[in-house]
């Protein structure tokens, strides 16, 4: 009895404790420590699994978000042939091998003071009437945003499509494409294994509804979707989608899923195997971050050579005649590694005459750029042949095609006669040249032709180089963004001062702080200034 209650007499053998506290404080920490694990852990995969459903919806929403380009460069081809050229035939050309996919029908509308006619039509029998408030309000809206990809739904009780409406306008006068896809009526489709959305239970609405009335498709049997959803809205022409997300399965895998569970089960082994699982995946991180770093150091590296590439394209040198002063800037776009097609050129010819050129080729790449270099030296060749600038470029039309070579190009070309000032210069398709002076700028008159591979008929125009005045050239890239149409950025190129004795350089540092403050276009831009300052007046 002594013994058990631990009062032994001072001779006797030890008393035997047993370990209770110690065995309670283990396994109260055993516990907390298991429970913490558990929460965090629990918590950690929701909110990855959350992330990823979320990174998984935001790659299915881009490739969605890709239709609209695929859609506009079909259409705006055939708008752009037919306003260009005035022949139907391109019209066809240029979209019958898109039927019956991805179009059902087709049609050619020629707007005419805000009224559309119709002028050709291919494929099936559309959901609309050419009078119908749809297809008025369709192409409205194309031809008051030319250049954007107008959208809208038609739906029955057993079919739904797509109508899409491109316009272009060409010397006042506009053309419309108009095409109608065709969705599943049923609203139900198949996914296929390879597609972003295979391991998705999905729902796609026409606007920013969810209401299944707006329901375009959709591959879940009940609706709406419940869970852990993700919701995100698609820019589609000038329309927007909106989609419903939740995944089929655990994004992360089984593992995932059910390593809280281990984790609660496993107690103190589990404790040493997640600090084992924890340096590996901190090991896996780091590696991440490290070819994250070498990605980023590759890009810019791709980069800076398609820049060098680009830049070796253009003129080492530019002639500096005493009585014109001549200033350049090449501004490469802030997406992408691709090189693009923009250019100018300076070339000096007999009795004091200075040939200038500035240029852009559609589409960016390697063959964007051979066009251009093409069309560069082309024009050079004809130039100090003796060649008028519409002549000049005429013929260099001819060298190229939009069907063919699947680019086509814009570009102004003019010859300033150093001793007199006076200026002849033609336009094929581009922005137009703008005269900066001390109190106001203004766009030059000419008259614009065809762009390079589309026509070959182009006429001159004249003006006079007032002593001091700029004259400037440049691509779309300076005055064109996706909120600002180029008519408004020429306007406000237009509104550019300069304090005297600024020089060149720095009102083209003005300019561009103007028109691009944050330096990031998308596109390319480039820029030729001139002016002209002749030794003894004029």
């Amino acid at each position: 009895m002594a013994k058990l209650l631990g009062t032994e007499s001072p001779g006797s053998a030890p008393a035997r404790r047993w370990p209770h506290r110690s065995a309670m404080t283990v396994l109260i920490v055993g516990l907390a420590v298991t429970a913490a694990l558990f929460v965090a852990s629990r918590v950690n995969y929701l909110r990855n699994e959350h992330d990823q459903l979320s990174t998984q919806t935001q790659l299915a929403a881009a490739s969605l978000a890709v239709g609209p380009v695929d859609l506009q460069r079909l259409l705006g081809r055939a708008a752009t042939l037919v306003s260009a050229t005035g022949d139907v035939q391109m019209f066809e050309d240029a979209l019958t091998p898109s039927l019956p996919t991805p179009f059902a029908s087709v049609r050619l509308f020629k707007v005419t003071s805000g009224t559309p006619t119709l002028v050709d039509s291919l494929g099936g029998a559309s959901m609309t009437t050419p009078t119908s408030p749809e297809s008025a309000d369709l192409i409205r809206r194309a031809v008051q945003d030319s250049g954007s990809l107008a959208v809208t739904w038609l739906a029955t009780s057993t079919a739904q499509r797509c109508g899409y409406a491109f316009s272009a306008t060409t010397h006042g006068q506009s053309y419309v494409a108009y095409a109608e896809q065709v969705l599943p009526g049923d609203r139900r489709v198949e996914i296929p294994a390879s597609s972003p959305l295979s391991n998705m239970v999905f729902a796609i609405y026409y606007g920013k509804t969810h209401d299944t009335s707006a329901l375009l498709e959709t591959n879940a049997s009940d609706l709406p979707i419940t869970g852990d959803v993700a919701r995100t809205t698609i820019p589609f022409g000038d329309a927007v989608l909106s989609a419903v997300v939740t995944p089929r399965s655990p994004l992360l895998g089984t593992f995932a899923a059910s390593i809280a569970w281990v984790t609660a089960g496993a107690g103190t082994l589990l404790t040493a195997l997640m600090a084992l699982l924890t340096d590996r995946l901190q090991r896996r991180r780091s590696v991440a971050e490290q070819l994250a770093l070498v990605t980023a150091e590759l890009y810019r590296t791709q980069r800076g050579v398609s820049e060098t590439l680009q830049t070796a394209l253009l003129p080492d040198s530019l002639p500096e005649p005493p009585e014109l002063a001549v200033a350049t800037r090449y501004l490469a776009g802030t997406e992408g590694i691709d090189v693009g097609g923009d250019w100018y050129d300076l070339v000096r010819l007999p009795d004091s005459r200075l040939f200038f050129t500035v240029g852009d080729v559609s589409g960016r790449g390697l063959s964007a750029a051979t066009v251009m270099s093409r069309l560069r030296h082309s024009i050079t060749a004809y130039a100090v042949e003796g060649d008028d600038p519409a002549t000049v470029l005429a013929k260099v039309s001819r060298l190229i095609d939009v069907v063919r070579d699947g680019h086509f190009a814009t570009a102004l070309c003019g010859i300033v006669d150093l001793h007199s000032g006076d200026v002849t210069v033609a336009n094929a398709g581009h922005p137009p040249l703008v005269l900066l002076g001390h109190d106001a700028g203004e766009p030059v008159a000419a008259p614009v032709g065809p762009p390079l591979g589309v026509g070959s008929d182009y006429e001159t125009a004249a003006l006079s180089l007032p002593r001091g005045a700029v004259l400037l050239a440049y691509t779309d890239g300076l005055v064109e963004r996706r909120d600002r149409a180029a008519e408004d950025g020429i306007t406000q190129l237009c509104e550019v001062r300069t304090a005297p004795g600024t020089g060149l350089e720095g009102l083209l540092d003005i300019v561009l702080a103007a028109l691009n403050p944050l330096d990031d276009s998308k596109d390319d831009t480039a820029i030729l200034a001139m002016q002209w300052t002749p030794q003894t007046p004029a």
